[in-house]
């Protein structure tokens, strides 16, 4: 009997062993699901102690070749630049070929206010130098020009005062680096970072480059559409994100720094120290159950990045992803929780029609302050609440949905007569009622009487009593100038255009208009391809 049992129990024990799964098939299977669900299209690096867990590429590289993503992939990595830009002034620091307390009046002596600005103000966000990515009328890319332009502009607060993501402070650095090597700021990141690193698939101007690696980046990746995103001339978005690398050369990168092999201990230290809002040197510092993370990410046109470094625990995570609808910190919290053995969720979806889809898209109240838009986006439903940003959710029943980032679920209910009224959020052990409410678009604009201003209500269209989604503006009287369709004054959902093509996109540009006295049609009868009309008056 005893040795029956002893039998059992082995066989059992042999079972458990066959049947667990290692820490690579579980990151694997992992990251398959989130690129079977079109939440990652790239390549990803998992390390741990100096051991590559995971370097792999998944889904496609480029559609219209049909080939796909492996771990040599290249990808731009657009505000990871950031990292770079922070250690070669570092490296600058050590060599004393420049101080974090110098003034911006050292390089610039004309700059107002230069003479408060130290270089640790532009490496940490703190200088209130205005970000060029709000608007500007410069003419070219050169120093001369950005130099000018910025001058005009005043600071948004007191150096050292508040924070406030500044990616003009980084073209200063960049600027800065050329003055104090003699170099350009990319041939001096080449000299102090990339050639000393052997990092020969990184590299700048990834618009001419010419490789076999060399991925497409999509500004809409869906089963239907593929659209590529545009390529920006260099230097792009220069000292603050036009590098471009592989998940390769980010963890030699990693590697490098980890052994302080690039800029010594003491003053990596400091980068990874938070100065204001969770920011350091260059490098965003958070947490993993109570463990210190350094990290940054990128995003802009045509890919998503995410470079996490755990630096105790010598763990690195790479994410780079040549799509735009990725949430890379999502993914990077469960491969962590896989490698901590932490509970982790691998998606799933049932696929839904768009008619099923378009029976939930409306406006849910959870309070009279706060309400949940649903939309839909590449072909699946999207839940934006207000003042938030938008995310995915993927279908679990017809009526049921799986909101990954909130770790929440969405129920969508039904009356008699097969109408949605009513959204129910189950979230942390809570369900929260949310009526579904009839909101209206509006116009807004330079071209309107309103300006862009918040003083009075947008220009409210009407919808027509027969065509439902078809929205109407009769007899607007509009100046030269430009304007934009906004959603119930909110500006978390506006339509712009950003190719003059009467198609609609997810705050597109803003759409310019001559003087005189217009209908205005707004189509929303799908809502995957919004539309809209313009047209004029003739004067009697």
């Amino acid at each position: 009997m005893k040795k029956t049992l002893m039998i059992l129990l082995t066989f059992g024990l042999t079972q458990a062993l066959i049947c667990q799964k290692t820490t690579y098939e579980k990151l694997d299977e992992l990251m398959n699901a989130y690129c079977k669900v079109n939440k990652f299209n790239g390549s990803v690096l998992v390390s741990q102690k100096g051991k590559i867990l995971l370097a792999k590429g998944y889904g496609i590289k480029n559609a219209q070749s049909k080939t796909l993503n492996d771990a040599n992939s290249i990808y731009q990595i657009y505000s990871v630049t950031k990292t770079f830009t922070s250690t070669v002034i570092l490296k600058l620091v050590e060599l004393k070929k420049l101080s974090l307390t110098d003034k911006l009046n050292k390089f610039y002596p004309e700059f107002p206010k230069g003479d408060s600005i130290t270089i640790e103000n532009l490496l940490t966000h703190t200088s209130g130098i205005y970000d060029y990515t709000r608007g500007n009328n410069m003419p070219d890319l050169t120093e001369k020009s950005f130099i000018t332009f910025i001058e005009t502009k005043p600071l948004d607060f007191s150096p050292g005062t508040s924070w406030s993501y500044s990616n003009s402070g980084y073209w200063l650095l960049g600027f800065i680096i050329k003055r104090v090597t003699g170099m350009s700021y990319e041939d001096a990141v080449r000299k102090y970072i990339f050639k000393p690193l052997k990092m020969t698939h990184s590299g700048f101007d990834f618009k001419n480059l010419m490789s076999k690696d060399k991925t497409k980046g999509y500004e809409i990746f869906n089963d239907e559409i593929k659209k590529e995103a545009v390529i920006y001339d260099a230097p792009g978005a220069f000292a603050a994100g036009a590098i471009y690398s592989t998940i390769g050369d980010l963890y030699r990168y990693h590697t490098d720094l980890q052994a302080f092999r690039i800029v010594n201990k003491e003053i990596l230290e400091k980068a990874y120290t938070e100065y204001k809002n969770k920011y350091g040197y260059g490098w965003m510092i958070n947490s993993y159950d109570e463990k210190k993370i350094v990290s940054h990410g990128g995003g802009a046109a045509g890919y998503r990045s995410n470079f996490v470094r755990m630096s105790k625990e010598n763990i690195c995570i790479i994410l780079l992803n040549n799509t735009e609808n990725a949430n890379l910190e999502t993914i990077t919290k469960n491969l962590f929780n896989v490698i901590f053995n932490k509970p982790y969720k691998v998606p799933s979806e049932i696929k839904l029609t768009k008619e099923v889809l378009t029976k939930y898209v409306g406006c849910y109240a959870v309070n009279p302050t706060f309400c949940m838009y649903i939309t839909i986006e590449d072909g699946r439903l999207a839940a934006q609440g207000k003042g938030q940003g938008k995310t995915i959710v993927l279908a679990q029943k017809e009526n049921y949905f799986f909101a990954e980032e909130a770790d929440g679920y969405l129920e969508f209910q039904m009356d008699e007569s097969g109408v949605c009224n009513e959204l129910i959020i189950h979230q942390g052990g809570h369900d929260i009622s949310a009526k579904r409410f009839y909101p209206t678009w509006g116009l807004i604009g330079s071209a309107t009487p309103k300006g862009w201003g918040e003083k009075m209500p947008d220009f409210e269209f009407k919808e027509d009593g027969l065509n439902k989604g078809l929205w109407l503006l009769t007899n607007m009287k509009l100046s030269t100038g430009e304007f934009k369709f906004r959603f119930n004054n909110d500006w978390n959902i506006n339509y712009g255009d950003n190719e003059n093509d009467k198609i609609l996109d997810w705050y597109g540009g803003n759409i310019k208009i001559e003087a005189g006295t217009y209908d205005i049609m707004l189509d929303l009868t799908d809502e995957a391809k919004p539309t809209y009309s313009v047209f004029k008056k003739t004067s009697k």
